[in-house]
């Protein structure tokens, strides 16, 4: 692992750590209020195309958020491919 790979890895940690905690207070209100599935993804797609546009005065930020988000996806789906063999 390099430096940068290690400091990204780190990063990457330290956020998922501050975030965690407001992730699960999202959740737990969609479960409070009852929220189906396909509400709850019409909310995170709701927040992503809010932060779009928030992000359109800093291009960089904005792409590395859109390939940071088709990355996960990708991600998602491969593992979805590899289940089903």
């Amino acid at each position: 692992m390099t430096a940068s790979e290690i400091q990204i890895a780190a990063t990457d940690e330290d956020m998922e750590q501050r975030i965690r905690p407001l992730v699960n207070d999202i959740l737990e209100r969609f479960n409070q209020e009852n929220i189906s599935p396909s509400e709850a993804g019409m909310v995170v797609l709701s927040l992503i195309y809010r932060l779009m546009t928030v992000l359109e005065e800093n291009p960089e930020a904005r792409r590395f958020f859109i390939l940071t988000l088709i990355n996960l996806i990708n991600n998602f789906l491969a593992g979805e491919v590899e289940g089903r063999d």
